[in-house]
């Protein structure tokens, strides 16, 4: 690596008490000695509409909280391949005397840099301003107001599968389905697959979305790595869950998804996103046990079960028209198609419904637009290889103890993942070693009746793009 082009990214990040109407945030960016200001709200109206009669104001400083590790994350730029950026947080709060103990401080720190690779570090002051509108303002008593589970609502196909699994197998429960972020049209997309999905289940499902914005958004810089995005999401919706009477949040994610093995052993930890990592929600559930000083959990219900296998209730019905309003790409385009369909999300999504036995109803770039300028194949070679590297190891031996041994030989992150959280899971370890070996023959499995099939769309994009270059 040429020295001259590694830099040591260090920020301060210093927020005015984060109101509905838009705040201050002041970047001074040490490496450069510049500093720009940008506004920043949260728009919480609709948890007026909750159980809790009263609004805890611990509630509103993980509300803060949260608001606060979006914009810096989005504001600061990070590196997984150059130095570790130094991130440090100022942060007026209603309970600083909580937020400020060591051991408070300590989860926040270490679940950000699990997540981020940067070093974060923060420092919360006495907040001099009066609350939120929101704080203020008694319960409004609604009939749609009653939960019994509250999930996070992506508007991807793993939240959309695992919910209608959920409304299948639990035919007398209401469900709240929660969104955030600061993009509109994956709030459109939020709201349109409830549509569709809300008529088949009457009374039983509430859309509660708390937007956070950037004011005039286009004239600022981002960090196109947004690691903190599921971190932000999670403590969020373990706000409204609390608000709405609940100790449980829910996130619906398959397993391969949710674990995301490396595929080489070259790869930096973070080439792959922990949004909604075993060990991340684990994270978030003791930050946020600490914080409010009552046991609260966020767990994965479908942890064990692959993308085609979440997918099997949406078959029985004959809703193929469901997944295609979803957006399964890690980087959706403004333009149709919308989705890449080559990144290994899109893959993925291809592979878990060309398996569930859908017919796939969604345009993607590949194979349907515009060749892309690189090589589209890349993603789909690395899903491959890691295909093939877990088939050996399973194959290696049919003794599951032979089996996980040879798994975690390549991949030692599954026994740090079974050692910390399978008494979470309500498990033994060997119960749940057992449960990620199937989760993983039944993937496997998957790819070996599938692989050519999936093949094609890039076996035609390359035709596409030869044909091209000779035109040109």
């Amino acid at each position: 690596m040429n020295i001259q082009n590694v830099q040591s990214y260090k920020y301060t990040l210093t927020f005015d008490p984060i109101m509905n109407d838009p705040g201050y945030v002041c970047l001074y960016d040490h490496s450069r000695d510049r500093s720009r200001h940008v506004k920043i709200s949260i728009d919480d109206k609709i948890f007026r509409c909750r159980t809790q009669k009263y609004f805890p104001s611990v509630i509103a400083d993980l509300i803060d909280l949260a608001v606060a590790i979006h914009a810096s994350d989005r504001l600061s730029f990070q590196s997984l391949r150059q130095q570790q950026a130094e991130i440090s947080v100022r942060l007026p709060v209603r309970h600083s005397e909580i937020l400020n103990t060591s051991s408070l401080q300590e989860k926040l720190s270490s679940l950000l840099a699990w997540a981020t690779g940067s070093k974060w570090r923060f420092e919360f002051s006495k907040r001099p301003a009066s609350g939120r509108a929101i704080e203020q303002q008694p319960l409004i008593e609604s009939a749609d107001a009653h939960v019994d589970e509250v999930m996070l609502w992506s508007g991807g196909l793993d939240a959309l599968a695992g919910l209608y699994t959920r409304l299948k197998e639990n035919r007398d429960i209401a469900f709240m389905l929660f969104g955030t972020g600061s993009n509109d049209n994956v709030y459109e997309r939020q709201k349109k697959v409830f549509q569709a999905i809300r008529p088949s289940f009457p009374n039983r499902l509430n859309l509660c979305r708390v937007p956070i914005r950037f004011s005039d958004s286009n004239l600022h810089k981002k960090n196109k790595i947004s690691r903190a995005r599921g971190i932000v999401f999670t403590l969020l919706g373990s706000a409204c869950a609390y608000l709405m009477g609940q100790q449980t949040l829910n996130v619906y994610e398959n397993g391969i998804g949710a674990i995301n093995l490396p595929y080489r052993k070259s790869a930096i930890g973070l080439d792959h996103t922990r949004s909604v990592h075993p060990l991340t929600l684990l994270g978030v559930s003791n930050l946020v046990s600490e914080l409010i000083g009552e046991q609260f959990k966020v767990q994965n219900p479908f942890l064990f079960k692959t993308k085609a296998e979440m997918c099997q209730k949406i078959v029985e019905d004959l809703r193929y028209d469901l997944p295609a309003l979803t957006v399964s790409c890690d980087s959706p385009h403004r333009k149709q198609p919308i989705q890449c369909g080559y990144c290994s999300s899109c893959i993925l999504r291809k592979q878990a419904l060309a398996a569930a036995g859908i017919i796939d109803q969604t345009s993607y770039i590949v194979p349907h637009g515009n060749p892309p300028a690189g090589d589209s194949r890349l993603f789909l070679e690395n899903m491959l290889m890691q295909v093939s590297i877990i088939r050996r190891l399973l194959n290696h031996s049919e003794n599951s103890i032979s089996q996980w041994k040879a798994l975690t030989g390549r991949f030692p992150e599954l026994d740090d993942i079974v050692d910390r959280t399978y008494k979470v899971e309500s498990l033994t370890s060997l119960e749940m070693r057992s449960h990620l070996i199937n989760l993983y023959q039944t993937y496997v499995s998957e790819w070996d009746i599938l692989e050519s099939q999936i093949s094609i769309d890039f076996s035609c994009q390359v035709t596409t793009q030869k044909v091209s270059q000779v035109d040109r």
